[in-house]
């Protein structure tokens, strides 16, 4: 005589667990589609489709809302130092959008930068400066931004000679003991990225 006691299981109850782990592999594997689909590296140039900037809280976004190609990035040689981020060019007027759920920490304009504004992740311990913006910031400092909130739009001051968005990401405090790092791989994982 055999020891082995087997569990049966109703049928309604086989199929409510199979729904649940069915749902379950559907976030993994949505979530890893999402993410497959945002990356890949395109070459200075390529022209992108436009993007449409709306996600949850917490979520990532691209920081240019529309069409753009990309310019020069970190370390390009200029007049006494090196470019420190990412050129995305695109037309002027585009609309710029906040990366993160971030606080607005500078709003101004400097004969370089043109118009400016820096936004600062505090979970994630980064700030984001995004640079020559047409006109002066549409948000104001201490201001907490949405992902895909817009917060200014393309433009070509302070020392461009096209419009672009010259953006910057710093880990740590922007200018106040934090470092810039190439933003590219952080802006290939970031939802309406295209190469």
């Amino acid at each position: 005589m055999s020891n082995d006691k087997r569990v049966v299981r109703k049928p309604h109850r086989v199929v409510a667990l199979l729904a649940a782990a069915t749902t379950a592999a559907m976030v993994v594997l949505g979530s890893q589609l999402a993410f497959a689909q945002s990356g890949g590296v395109g070459s200075p140039g390529t022209t992108t489709t436009p993007t449409t900037p709306t996600a949850p809280t917490g979520a990532m976004i691209f920081p240019v809302g529309g069409p753009h190609t990309f310019g020069q990035g970190v370390g390009a040689a200029r007049k006494g130092h090196t470019h420190q981020g990412q050129d995305i060019m695109a037309a002027c007027g585009t609309p710029l959008v906040a990366v993160s759920r971030a606080k607005v920490k500078f709003v101004s304009f400097q004969s370089l930068a043109g118009n400016y504004v820096v936004i600062r992740n505090k979970k994630l311990h980064q700030d984001y400066m995004y640079a020559h913006l047409a006109a002066r910031a549409s948000v104001t400092k201490g201001t907490v931004v949405q992902p895909g909130q817009q917060i200014g739009i393309v433009g070509q001051t302070g020392d461009a000679t096209a419009c672009h968005l010259h953006f910057e990401l710093w880990l740590g405090k922007w200018y106040r003991g934090g470092h810039p790092v190439d933003p590219m791989p952080y802006l290939q994982t970031y939802q309406g990225y295209k190469s």
